[in-house]
């Protein structure tokens, strides 16, 4: 299983959201790039990229520094946040980006058509964050304030071009009470040929032992590492 992880920008730092409030903000490094090295040396160059003020106005304020991470050898990058144009997909995917991360875009007019008709499936992943509502798990956008009363197993339902599926449940994001094991399995009952990227709440080695179990190939950890609950020497890309 691909170990991601997670370098959250906000304000040109390395931070963390609780229950992706945006008034709920944990600063870890004021440095994203000597982050971003940090794991590099310890044999994770696959990593998750978020712009937090893109995802929160739509408008990419950190791209500087994704550049920069970018000129790190032998890195590779996932990159998401305020992508809401095919434009703003082209750029990234044109600095070095190995994928765009696209979220809130797809339930808007025909962009997930446009997506399809100008990129690879490989260079894209679908960005579902969700909460459950009365036993459901419900997608919700704009940086993960914005109820869109779409059911995710419906929309899985709906497409089947694009498979890198990234599910975070938002309700558990930060917390390390464990990830969504539940919904994650149900997913991969339903669309067993989608590589699911599990994200949200892993406090431990043992979620991610469990996850592994379940057959799921990536996983982005988060809060996790930056509180040292799991320790980057027990980590590596193939874990």
């Amino acid at each position: 299983m691909r170990i991601l992880p997670a370098i959250d920008l906000k304000n040109g730092h390395c931070v963390r959201l609780l229950q992706g409030d945006f008034n709920k903000v944990t600063k870890y490094n004021s440095d994203p790039l000597a982050q971003a090295n940090y794991f590099k040396l310890n044999q994770l160059n696959h990593l998750h990229i978020v712009d937090l003020d893109g995802a929160e106005t739509g408008n990419q304020l950190n791209s500087n520094i994704i550049k920069k991470i970018l000129g790190i050898p032998d890195i590779t990058l996932q990159v998401g946040g305020g992508i809401r144009s095919i434009q703003k997909a082209e750029s990234m995917l044109n600095m070095g980006v190995s994928r765009v991360i696209v979220g809130t875009a797809l339930f808007q007019g025909n962009f997930l058509q446009d997506l399809k008709m100008n990129f690879d499936a490989d260079q894209v992943v679908l960005a579902l964050d969700f909460k459950i509502n009365n036993l459901i798990p419900t997608i919700y956008t704009h940086g993960w304030q914005d109820n869109s009363q779409i059911d995710l197993y419906d929309f899985l339902d709906t497409q089947s071009f694009f498979s890198n599926i990234l599910a975070t449940d938002i309700s558990l994001d930060g917390l390390m009470k464990g990830p969504s094991f539940d919904v994650y399995k149900e997913i991969l009952n339903l669309f067993p040929s989608l590589n699911l990227i599990a994200s949200g709440g892993i406090k431990s080695l043992q979620d991610l032992d469990e996850l592994k179990a379940l057959q799921i190939t990536e996983t982005v950890v988060g809060k996790a590492i930056y509180e040292e609950n799991i320790s980057l020497r027990d980590l590596s890309n193939d874990y």
